[in-house]
């Protein structure tokens, strides 16, 4: 049965529940600095059905057809920029995941190409992502779909105040 690429609906909260996590998984495998409060990703049941009813935001899957199985995810949103930046508002790409076994199947092709579509409906014309230094093949990958680099964000750790 050939993969699906649709917008996600409340029916798919627990697969995308389950794409959430192994995020999350994935990304502190890849730098120890990477934490994530993992009571709030148990949580996602609960915030994500906000997130699939906010008119700002959108989730497209990829359907394996199997069992309500999802071989990944991509979520995006609207973001308004207060700094005086332009363009005012720009699209956002908050998370996008696809399980080993999908990936370089290109099937995050599709995906965007719908979230593109539903960036121009709203008149954005700038796209933007963050990705974590450290993961080479989420970097490749968005390099390989049209990205370019732009911009990098640097961190620091502050220690406690001596005592």
């Amino acid at each position: 049965m050939p993969i699906q690429i649709r917008r996600a609906t409340e029916a798919d909260i627990p697969e995308l529940s389950r794409l959430v996590a192994a995020l999350a998984a994935w990304e502190q495998s890849l730098d120890p600095r990477t934490q994530f409060d993992w009571d709030g990703i148990r949580a996602a049941p609960n915030w994500m059905k906000l997130v699939l009813n906010r008119a700002h935001h959108a989730v497209w899957v990829a359907d394996t057809g199997i069992d309500a199985r999802l071989a990944g995810h991509l979520w995006i949103r609207l973001k308004h920029q207060t700094d005086g930046a332009l363009p005012r508002s720009i699209g956002y790409i908050s998370q996008a995941f696809m399980d080993e076994a999908f990936r370089g199947r290109g099937l995050m092709k599709p995906m965007l190409e719908a979230a593109y579509e539903w960036f121009r409906d709203a008149g954005i014309t700038v796209v933007t992502l963050s990705v974590l230094h450290r993961n080479w093949v989420g970097a490749t990958a968005w390099h390989r779909l049209g990205f370019s680099d732009w911009r990098e964000e640097r961190r620091m750790d502050l220690k406690p105040r001596p005592k």
